[in-house]
């Protein structure tokens, strides 16, 4: 049986605008992105600055707080901690077990409990169109997660085949085996996709297990506007 103990949260406001209370008893400790981290009790102290391992990591890339994460505990003390994500939406809380882990877009990262280990990965097709877009974070372990969403959310079981949208793709189980892949035979006359930070990016899922997509991107949201600003 596993020794980990259960966290005490709390998710308001789902699915419009969400946010999340995660709180710690003496000794508790978290990993949080440093981005979300808005407010915290004075008994929380906020530890070492963590930049999850990957190889051949670009020191150059300029990192921000989307790609940072903070070690957060309450030494002495319980204290709460208050986290509100960079995109408005749901937030949603996941048990991991050892047995599957979780590969998640680093924008959608929140939050997990100090027995996940986790490493940054990179797609190579990504980041010659977005750098931060290339990053991804393998969660693997036996605790507690909270990932965000723009928007609402979906859970998929995939068996065998699954080809989704990249921009709409926040996580999915590392059963899975994936291809991420350029597709560019979506348009047609009269008809502009991508007009602003889209590539027509799919991620080609094979083999069994859960995907988690969101009903919004933020690419969507800035093609909206932009006919109003030019």
């Amino acid at each position: 049986m596993s020794g980990h103990k259960k966290i005490d949260y709390t998710i308001q406001k789902n699915p419009e605008a969400a946010f999340l209370t995660i709180n710690l008893r003496p000794l508790d400790k978290l990993f949080v992105k440093t981005s979300t981290l808005t407010a915290k009790d004075d008994t929380i102290e906020i530890g070492r600055t963590i930049t999850p391992g990957l190889p051949n990591f670009d020191l150059n890339f300029s990192l921000d707080s989307n790609l940072t994460i903070n070690e957060v505990q309450a030494p002495k003390l319980p204290g709460s901690v208050y986290l509100f994500p960079n995109i408005l939406g749901t937030i949603q809380h996941y048990s991991l077990s050892s047995e599957v882990g979780i590969i998640s877009q680093i924008f959608s990262f929140l939050a997990c409990s100090e027995n996940i280990q986790f490493r940054m990965m990179s797609s190579p097709l990504i980041k010659q169109i977005s750098e931060q877009d290339s990053f991804f974070v393998h969660l693997l372990g036996t605790g507690e997660l909270w990932l965000s969403f723009y928007g609402n959310s979906q859970e998929i079981s995939v068996n065998n085949d699954y080809i989704i949208n990249l921009s709409y793709l926040v996580a999915f189980e590392d059963t899975l085996n994936y291809e991420i892949k350029q597709i560019d035979s979506l348009s047609a006359p009269g008809l502009h996709t991508g007009s602003v930070g889209e590539h027509n990016l799919f991620c080609h899922f094979k083999g069994i297990g859960k995907i988690w997509i969101q009903s919004r991107h933020r690419y969507a949201f800035l093609n909206f506007f932009a006919p109003f600003i030019h």
